[in-house]
């Protein structure tokens, strides 16, 4: 489907993401992640692939396959996405940072513990280039740390 970025093209794509989210939220997660990847490829020919709001999508793609345990299919969507959101978006960005928690997670999941690892010291050192020492989600990060290394 060829688009043109126009508003009402942008408020269908907005609507679309909606209720992808809402099927997400009931439960329906096959249907929500069918419904992110044809919003991604939607997004791209609206707005660009390097665009937040593209980018936002990917992200609730990877989301909603990690929520259905579709571990691995998250991990492939996660990867590329977290590069390209540091390249547009910033290493220090709020979703750089959850995709990079994300993607520990479903590492962790897959049974990564040491790609896992390097995940959280990423985004150990990111948060700590934004927040206070003393935060809870850098302690939070460190705990997390020494039991995966412990656990491998």
């Amino acid at each position: 489907m060829a688009w043109m970025s126009s508003v009402r093209d942008l408020e269908e794509l907005a609507a679309r993401n909606a209720s992808a989210q809402a099927k997400a939220h009931a439960g329906d997660f096959r249907g929500a992640a069918a419904e992110f990847r044809s919003l991604v490829k939607d997004h791209v020919a609206a707005v660009g692939a390097d665009d937040p709001q593209t980018l936002g999508v990917r992200l609730n793609l990877a989301r909603v396959l990690g929520t259905a345990k579709q571990v691995g299919k998250a991990i492939e969507v996660c990867v590329p996405l977290l590069r390209d959101q540091a390249r547009v978006l910033g290493p220090e960005h709020d979703d750089v940072l959850e995709t990079t928690q994300l993607l520990a997670n479903l590492r962790y999941q897959a049974g990564d513990a040491e790609g896992a690892v390097e995940d959280l010291e990423r985004l150990l050192a990111a948060l700590s280039r934004v927040l206070m020492p003393t935060h809870d989600r850098i302690a939070k990060v460190k705990r997390d740390i020494a039991y995966l290394k412990r656990s491998t």
